[in-house]
């Protein structure tokens, strides 16, 4: 696969918001690093850092994202929102929804929002969010919002252990993809949506995340780093977005972190 034209995407890119500066890389051990290392020297918000390989792509709980050169597309962006910082949670949820929207034209079947980050399709990952504030008690100085999304990376390429639960645009649609128009959408989806956010809060946004969220009214089993279980009926999210889950106590508990699986009854 031929590299990304940068120069190509930003001549076409009409965001408000985001992509003013856009630093491009063959390789980076992590976009989300090398973005905080930049908002930590005063990156201007909207600043975007794509990179066409990672040797240390993280996803959520410290886990490994399959970063292979020249078939997906990697990028973080410093964001310096005015959220309050028990919102901060808000971008990524945000960003879920942008993601949902970016790809849900390129593909027949319904793209799922998997609480918090992940966008499925058939049960499979397709893309993924990896967002990371920097805030004291008052304000958020910066956040830095990482995505990662199988574009053109074919199944047959994946690694054993994660061509089962792992899927791509070109492997939904039987074709290649063109990456650059893929990253454009992106760029301007999380551009619109990240302002609707800041001009008028998650209400604004929440419908369309509800639009996608797949697990709602089913029974889920949460797990944690701290080896806490909640087994329950999902319900939603809260302003903060929290999991809402109807324990089988009928006691309604709002869960900030964890895996969500999908149980059978």
């Amino acid at each position: 696969m031929s590299p990304l034209d940068i120069d190509g995407i930003k001549r076409r890119l009409e965001a408000k918001r985001l992509g003013g500066k856009v630093h491009y890389f063959a390789e980076l051990g992590s976009t989300n690093v090398h973005a905080r290392m930049l908002a930590e020297q005063g990156a201007a918000e909207g600043e975007i850092v794509i990179a066409e390989a990672q040797t240390d792509g993280r996803g959520r709980l410290g886990r490994r994202w399959e970063s292979p050169a020249g078939v997906n597309l990697y990028l973080s962006v410093i964001l310096r929102p005015r959220l309050l910082p028990v919102h901060a949670p808000q971008i990524t949820l945000m960003a879920a929804v942008a993601l949902a929207e970016t790809v849900a034209p390129l593909i027949k079947q319904a793209p799922v929002i998997k609480w918090p980050n992940d966008i499925l399709v058939n049960g499979k990952k397709l893309a993924g969010v990896l967002s990371e504030a920097v805030c004291d008690p008052q304000r958020i100085d910066h956040v830095i919002l990482g995505i990662g999304l199988n574009v053109n990376y074919q199944v047959t390429s994946m690694p054993p252990e994660i061509r089962q639960w792992a899927t791509s645009v070109a492997d939904l649609t039987g074709s290649p993809i063109d990456r650059e128009s893929v990253m454009i959408r992106l760029i301007h989806y999380l551009d619109r949506c990240y302002g609707e956010l800041d001009e008028h809060g998650f209400e604004a946004l929440r419908s369309r995340w509800d639009a996608f969220f797949g697990l709602r009214g089913r029974r889920v089993r949460i797990e944690n780093r701290k080896e806490d279980v909640v087994i329950g009926r999902a319900l939603g999210i809260d302003r903060n977005g929290a999991l809402i889950v109807e324990d089988d106590f009928g006691r309604l508990q709002n869960i900030y972190a964890g895996d969500i699986i999908p149980l059978e009854s």
